[in-house]
């Protein structure tokens, strides 16, 4: 999860996203008429560390899985046009 430090920025940004804090189920931000970021709140469950760090390993996980997918697909292609210029 990226985090993004406030304190620097202008009170007028710092205005908008306490304007969005008071939303209890979230925001949803949309430009151009489409929506491009979900804002959730906090909650304490959200907050549990060990929960947060389980969370961020499986999706670790998830994704060296998901990459070594793509580079078995991509070598078992390139070994098929080896063989087809054979």
């Amino acid at each position: 999860m990226k985090r993004v430090k406030l304190d620097r920025k202008t009170e007028e940004i710092k205005a908008f996203i306490r304007s969005l804090s008071g939303a209890t189920v979230g925001s949803i931000l949309e430009l151009d008429g489409k929506p491009v970021l979900k804002v959730l709140p906090i909650s304490a469950e959200a907050v549990d560390a060990a929960t947060l760090k389980a969370a961020l390993r499986k999706r670790r996980d998830e994704s060296r899985r998901l990459n070594q997918d793509w580079t078995d697909a991509d070598q078992e292609l390139w070994n098929k046009l080896d063989e087809a210029e054979e």
